[in-house]
């Protein structure tokens, strides 16, 4: 784990560190917070007047189909990290090759064209995460209710059919303070790592000059002094 997590900071710039850092702290994080809520989700739904509790059920499926339409804040949060994982994975033990082969090679053509080839790599690499991080805020931010509601009517006419006994029952959630916080989180995780990205994205492009030698340090010194991005 040790060799992975220092050939992910070898294979990237201050920038693309900071990312990959923030990644493998806040995804699994939020994971944990998200889970441990998930797990007494409906134990902490109450209802007044107090229903049964096939309709204590009825009704927690109105309220997570209304606040969560698309999917729960969780399958979110394992959807994104599997992607954004198995990306930065991909890359890295793609980049330990990679940059290997360009230290060893010796003859300035061929030099120059391994060179080329890893930063259009490095660059497909964080537009790949970028399109998943700009495509998942769009629909969490579109499907999910960010702020909790404090009261929650269950109403006849819902998908679930609510008896007509208990039509003005009132429900509320006792975790919803800490689930919009979460919410929170997983925008402002996705926003930070959007920014993120489109800085390594301008990073690459303004220092292509000496890109390389920012990755490689002083171990090499006769990479182009100019790699560009276009054949």
């Amino acid at each position: 784990m040790d060799k992975i997590f220092d050939s992910a900071l070898k294979s990237q710039t201050v920038c693309g560190a900071v990312h990959f850092v923030l990644f493998l702290v806040s995804w699994p994080t939020i994971i944990g917070l998200l889970q441990g809520l998930h797990g007494t989700d409906r134990l902490t739904f109450n209802c007044f007047p107090k229903p049964s509790e096939v309709t204590k059920q009825l009704c927690y499926g109105d309220y997570i189909s209304t606040i969560s339409p698309l999917l729960i804040p969780l399958n979110f949060a394992y959807i994104i990290c599997g992607i954004l994982g198995f990306s930065w994975l991909f890359f890295i033990f793609y980049s330990v090759l990679a940059l290997r082969q360009i230290k060893k090679e010796r003859e300035s053509v061929r030099k120059e064209r391994l060179s080329k080839r890893f930063m259009w790599r490095f660059l497909f690499h964080v537009c790949i995460q970028l399109a998943v991080l700009v495509v998942m805020m769009g629909l969490f931010c579109s499907s999910q209710t960010l702020h909790l509601p404090e009261v929650y009517m269950c109403q006849r006419g819902n998908t679930t059919q609510i008896p007509t006994n208990q039509v003005n029952m009132t429900c509320n959630d006792l975790h919803r303070r800490q689930k919009s916080r979460l919410n929170i989180g997983v925008v402002t995780i996705m926003a930070i790592s959007i920014v993120l990205s489109i800085v390594s994205i301008i990073h690459l492009v303004l220092k292509r000059k000496n890109f390389l030698q920012e990755l490689l340090g002083d171990q090499e010194s006769d990479i182009p002094e100019e790699i560009p991005l276009g054949e």
